[in-house]
């Protein structure tokens, strides 16, 4: 059968007080400095909690110009069950209190161009969380990373403060763990409702009612929050409807669809045969190849 992963490709950013200019500013991020810290800290004590579970670097390497990293999200409590073919039904009872259940993430670091690769595990570590992990890495007040998903540029072009954006479905997965202009755009997206003579239906989604609306109605001051929603991982559906000019048909844009991602199939002979997924240096040795390939692209297009 083999196993089909994930990865996703994000730009690190770090949002920082410059005491010069008195304000927080943001900048693209070299995470070096916090990579060979946490390499001279003992594994035991690289653990971080999130939700209710806890996470820990398990192997933070520097090979060929590129940082190779394993996490593990460690579960203590709520194991699933251990069930036979033959209909048994088994509990996980042999653990020690000090064990758990590990759910793993590969991710690459390239410092030359502020890029991390991830493979995406539903069960593990989001991007969020290893941006928390390593923000905590820098004793500095006020200091953040964060990263943003790389978005085609042609999906930044299909937006326009020109458009006349007629409806926006959005979906957020993990709230609390969202950028603050995520959070922010969504308190305030449904502001303009209020200035407006219509009917403007909000569910999932927002929009203008579908008859009755002016052809050069619009919902206003979309443009940037969209903007700003694209770069946040924890959005996970960005669609919306919009027309150029009041006379043009309406078109709908998945804007999801246009940040860099792409699929690897393991086969049977790639993974392991006890844990039946795909161990940790296999992932890594076929990043690198897939992120050299990518290289060229991530130079010209996206960054």
């Amino acid at each position: 059968m083999g196993k089909t992963v994930r990865f996703d490709y994000f730009k690190v950013w770090c949002r920082y007080f410059n005491e010069q200019t008195n304000a927080m500013e943001e900048a693209p991020c070299d995470l070096t400095n916090c990579l060979e810290r946490v390499q001279r800290i003992p594994v035991p004590q690289r653990v971080y909690m999130v939700a209710s579970d806890s996470a820990r670097l398990q192997e933070v390497q520097h090979i060929d110009d590129k940082w190779e990293l394993h996490f593990i999200r460690i579960r203590k409590d709520n194991f699933p069950v251990r069930t036979h073919d033959n209909g048994d039904l088994t509990f996980f009872d042999d653990f020690a209190e000090e064990e758990g259940i590990g759910e793993e993430v590969s991710a690459l670091y390239d410092p030359d161009n502020f890029v991390l690769m991830i493979r995406r595990n539903m069960f593990s570590l989001s991007p969020s969380s290893i941006a928390t992990f390593l923000s905590n890495l820098v004793d500095d007040p006020g200091f953040s990373i964060y990263l943003k998903p790389l978005v085609h540029p042609d999906a930044l072009r299909l937006l326009s403060k020109e458009d006349y954006i007629r409806a926006a479905e959005i979906s957020v997965a993990d709230i609390k763990n969202a950028t603050d202009d995520t959070k922010e755009a969504l308190g305030t997206m449904t502001t303009p409702a209020d200035e407006m003579d219509e009917s403007v239906n909000i569910s999932v989604k927002i929009g203008l009612a579908q008859k009755g609306s002016k052809k050069d109605s619009r919902i206003k001051n979309l443009h940037e929050k969209i903007t700003s929603l694209l770069q946040d991982d924890k959005v996970k559906k960005l669609i919306i409807n919009k027309k150029a000019h009041p006379d043009a048909k309406v078109e709908k844009f998945d804007l999801i669809e246009n940040r860099l991602y792409e699929f690897l199939q393991f086969t049977d002979d790639e993974m392991d045969r006890q844990s039946r997924n795909v161990r940790h240096s296999t992932v890594i040795r076929r990043m690198k190849l897939l992120y050299a390939d990518q290289l060229h692209q991530i130079n010209q297009v996206y960054l």
